[in-house]
């Protein structure tokens, strides 16, 4: 070997291997394809689990943000791509544990339910999972067999659970520990519904595909030339999702073997049950889960570990050593019953009673067990009746024998057992009693069974041979008046305490809304405590004087009492917006005065109408022939206002029916409803006065000078008043309101945000957008605003009106007007010069383009010049500026009669730019620009952008020798094309 070739070797160090750049997380979102790509290497970076955790955090909703379209469009692709990843981990639950927090793992699983789930997709007890589709089965049993690994997480965690706040990546602070907390309650409550799936998982006799990648790939937008009401961010995510899944079907996806399936099944379900102490059913699990486990070697979707399930299987049988070491090892305690049992169970009940009444004569199932298979046999309609009557006896008989107290509702359920089943538990109690122990606690179970009339008959003829006469008299002789098992709440030995069964009908009375329980309970209590008033159970309940008067004067209590109750929840009802049992509830209040009260029948008939308009049931209600219409029954309403011999409808009532004359147009009606005196009915009658002067094409200069003086006169301020501290020496001044003003200002905020007709709202707009031009007095930031001519150009005492009062509540209008009416042009220019005139200048960019697009039909045409003059095209350039978007303001210059060269010049000088710069420059016709292009890339040397430049000025359209028409077609062709592209960047 040549050492002087070594030498050089040895000098010159190999090449510095690059350090490979991470992608970021939106490049994901530009190109659908990258992601797997991305996961196809060999060391990706990010890995897949931190990008699962960055597309979960970036879709999280920030607490109280608005989402607005492109948000939602965002946040469903998020969504898509975190599901794409969790396929790519294959599902695998104990990775997704381990590495992302709980919270975000349950937003996965459920993302995933619901993408692949039909919309009318309801699993009910009865329903066969196994003939779902693949893909929906193993979403739902990926999602349950989590749950049960969560809650045995969080049962034997012993991490602190003090409350933390945590930053996620999409820069919200978020209570984690708060959050996870609510997750681990809500799998909690589902336990059951989480085992019952699984359990009927287990009868599949099918292998399953697994959903892979392509399931969950996202449709691109496709572009159009009009504007269209988006779909709303559910039924978009669930529609592309639904066609890609219909696509991925056709693909090969991979598949699960039925044993592979059933093999993680087993593990996760004898886990729960190994928690809960059945350790016999546990073991026949993990037994099973063992026996299925070698195939699943090898395989992706295996996350069971082999060390773990061996540990379990040797528990299991530790434990039975344990309780039972004088027994073989795979026994304990009513071990053989309890396997009997279980074996029963997995046949349908085959045979349970008979093992029911064996373990009742041994007491050798723990009371717990048999509680919970009371609750399972109960909960599972496809188990007969008869079956479930069984049960229920033999679980009410080993209670009492174990003195224990038994819930009455399921001695009420023995009461209404068919003659058959009875019979049924005359002979269990027959064998218990024959059996000669316990015999005092039976006899106590008796006493409680004969409180029912039927049932003391029944069982005198079954156990006369088995009892004495006295006995018999003394368990079955005494009989309770009432005969209704909702009263007979018999605990233990005490059947006939009356103050117990008070407590709980008046526990129900409390938290019932429903009219016909509300009479059935009070009927209860009348019986069991009859001249009682129950009206009073709650200091909290009040109704109107004028009611309560009426309701004292009649003299049966419980009629006193229901029409209390019923006015009371109507009330509540009204108050969450529970609005149609609210009006259940008054109309069955009405059906009972009816023949007794005229003038609280009127006052319910006026409450009914206070419902419809609060829940807009009155603005689509159609009139019946014979019945009054809407407007009738306001004005019959208003009418009571005046009237000595009806009850005087609350002025919320009053309020609300002034709002609906003036949404539904009614200017006539409106402007004579001021003879109530509420606020809402003067302020009314003035801008229905305006409205109807517009609508028949007066002028309306008159009746505007007096909306403008009482909207003035809200804005006033009175007397200034100086605090002062405790030394003498002034610390502030007050401003309060006019006390001359028809209402205060909160309350004309709340009223204009009742209004939804377009002219009320338009013309409330102009007069508060006019006061706000005339107070500020800046033209260059004055807000645009239709029936400019009907407002004063000048107010004499400036001083004396809160400005900033103005400005607030004219933004709380614009913002309302454009939720009333989102595609309404004037009000979302206005909204735009608002935005301009705060400095907002990205805003104001998308709300001007947003109300010119709906004009134009999404620039079909350049707007018109009474659309958008100089003034607009002015504030589009300004705002370009300040976002620094220099080749856009350039070409906004095309639009100003004559061209701006100087601003336009100047912008393009500019070296940092952020629009799509000689992109653009296809949108030029003004030739000038172009050489001036043309001649500035020269002198930079830029060669690419000068041969853009050179290759706009080269289009034959734009030649100067072209007729006018040809050169207006190109004009507005480009022009067209320009703010379609600005259109699609900002909205």
């Amino acid at each position: 070997m040549n050492p002087d070739l070594d030498l050089d070797a040895r000098a010159t160090p190999p090449p510095r291997p690059r350090t490979p750049v991470s992608t970021l997380w939106f490049e994901f979102l530009l190109d659908a394809s990258l992601l797997q790509k991305h996961l196809a290497q060999e060391n990706p970076e990010p890995t897949a689990t931190q990008l699962l955790v960055l597309f979960v955090a970036q879709s999280i909703k920030t607490t109280g943000e608005e989402e607005s379209e492109q948000q939602k469009r965002k946040s469903a692709s998020l969504k898509c791509l975190a599901l794409q990843v969790a396929a790519h981990l294959n599902w695998n639950i104990s990775r997704l544990q381990k590495e992302l927090p709980l919270f975000m793992v349950h937003k996965v699983l459920k993302d995933f339910v619901e993408s692949v789930s039909p919309p009318n997709l309801n699993i009910r007890p009865h329903t066969d999972v196994c003939s779902l589709e693949d893909s929906v089965l193993v979403a739902l049993a990926v999602y349950n067999r989590w749950c049960i690994r969560t809650l045995l997480d969080s049962a034997y965690s012993t991490k602190s659970n003090k409350t933390s706040i945590a930053n996620i990546a999409n820069g919200s602070n978020m209570n984690v520990a708060g959050i996870n907390e609510m997750v681990i309650k809500t799998v909690k409550d589902t336990l059951q519904e989480s085992v019952s799936f699984l359990e009927r998982c287990l009868k599949i006799n099918r292998d399953i595909s697994i959903p892979n990648m392509k399931t969950f790939q996202e449709i691109p937008p496709t572009t159009t030339t009009t504007i269209e009401t988006p779909p709303t961010n559910g039924e978009a995510e669930t529609s592309a999702l639904t066609n890609h899944r219909q696509d991925a079907e056709r693909e090969s996806l991979p598949v699960l073997s039925k044993d592979q399936f059933l093999c993680l099944l087993y593990y996760d379900l004898g886990s729960l049950y190994f928690h809960q102490r059945l350790v016999v059913t546990a073991t026949e699990m993990f037994n099973r889960a063992a026996a299925t486990l070698p195939s699943l070697s090898g395989s992706v979707y295996c996350d069971i570990d082999s060390k773990t399930l061996q540990g379990y299987l040797s528990a299991c049988v530790g434990c039975q050593r344990l309780l039972t070491p004088d027994q073989p090892s795979r026994t304990v305690p009513g071990g053989p019953i309890i396997q009997k049992i279980e074996k029963s169970r997995q046949e349908g009940f085959k045979g349970i009673a008979e093992l029911l009444e064996e373990d009742n004569c041994k007491l050798q199932t723990p009371l717990s067990y048999r509680d919970y298979l009371l609750q399972i046999v109960l909960s599972q309609p496809d188990v007969d009746i008869e079956i479930k009557h069984h049960v229920l006896i033999l679980s009410v008989i080993r209670r009492y024998k174990e003195a224990s107290i038994m819930p009455p509702h399921h001695l009420e359920a023995i009461g209404s057992a068919s003659q058959k089943n009875l019979e049924v538990l005359g002979t269990f109690l027959k064998g218990e009693l024959q059996q000669g122990t316990n015999k005092n606690k039976l006899m106590t179970l008796v006493r409680c069974l004969c409180c029912d009339e039927r049932l003391s008959k029944h069982l005198q003829q079954s156990l006369q041979d088995l009892l004495t006469r006295e006995e018999l008299l003394e368990v079955c002789g005494g009989k309770m008046e009432d005969k209704s098992m909702e009263q007979k709440m018999c605990i233990s030995s005490q059947c006939d305490n009356v103050a117990l069964q008070l407590g709980k009908l008046e526990q129900r009375l409390l938290l019932s809304n429903s009219n016909t329980d509300l009479e059935n309970i009070l009927t209860q209590l009348h019986r069991l405590g009859p001249g009682k008033h129950y009206s009073n159970i709650n200091s909290k309940w009040q109704i109107e004087k004028s009611y309560a008067f009426i309701l004292d004067g009649m003299g049966d209590k419980k009629t006193q009492d229901m029409l209390f109750l019923l006015l009371v929840k109507a009330q509540h009802c009204t108050q969450i917006k529970n609005y149609s049992t609210a009006k259940s509830l008054l109309q069955t209040a009405h059906a009972l005065v009816r023949d007794t009260s005229f003038k609280l029948q009127k006052a319910l008939l006026h409450e009914v109408l206070y419902v419809e308009l609060l829940s807009g049931e009155a603005d689509s209600q159609t009139t019946e022939a014979g019945k009054q219409t809407i407007a009738q029954r306001i004005q019959a309403c208003l009418a009571s206002a005046k009237s000595e011999r009806d009850i005087t409808p609350r002025d919320s009532m009053l309020d609300e029916c002034v709002i609906h004359l003036l949404n539904s147009g009614n200017w006539i009606d409106a402007m004579g409803a001021d003879f109530i005196g509420t606020q809402y009915s003067m302020l009314g009658k003035v801008i229905a006065a305006v409205c109807h002067d517009l609508s028949i094409g007066n002028e309306a200069l008159k009746t505007s000078t007096c909306l403008w003086n009482a909207t003035l006169q809200i804005f006033s301020s009175g007397n200034k008043q100086v605090k002062r501290s405790s030394t003498g020496k002034p610390t502030a001044t007050v401003q309060r309101e006019s006390m001359l003003a028809i209402m205060f200002r909160s309350d004309f905020l709340q009223f204009l945000k009742h209004l939804r007709s377009p002219l009320c709202l338009s013309v409330m707009l102009s007069c508060l957008v006019k006061l706000h031009n005339v107070l500020r007095d800046d033209s260059p930031n004055e807000l645009s605003h239709e029936h400019t001519k009907l407002w004063p150009t000048t107010v004499t005492n400036v001083s004396s009106i809160n400005v900033d009062s103005v400005t607030m509540v004219m933004g709380q209008l614009i913002s309302h007007v454009i939720n009333v009416n989102p595609s309404q042009p004037s009000w979302l220019r206005t909204q735009a010069d608002l935005h301009y005139g705060n400095n907002q200048y990205a805003s104001a960019l998308q709300f001007y383009l947003q109300s010119a697009s709906i004009i134009t039909g999404f620039f079909e045409m350049p707007p018109p010049r009474d659309v958008w003059n100089d003034q607009v095209y002015r504030r589009l350039i300004k705002c370009c500026s300040q976002l620094q978007c220099f080749t856009l303001v350039a070409l906004l210059c095309q639009f100003l009669q004559p061209v701006d060269y100087t601003t336009a010049f100047k912008a393009l000088q500019e070296k940092t730019c952020y629009d799509a710069c000689d992109a653009l420059y296809d949108c030029i016709w003004d030739v000038t620009l172009l050489e001036y292009l043309i001649c500035l890339h020269g002198k930079r040397n830029e060669v690419e952008k000068k041969q853009r430049a050179i290759q706009a000025m080269s289009e034959a359209e734009l030649n100067t020798s072209n007729p006018e028409n040809i050169l207006s077609a190109a004009t507005q062709w480009r022009a067209c094309k320009l703010l379609r592209a600005m259109t699609k960047q900002y909205l």
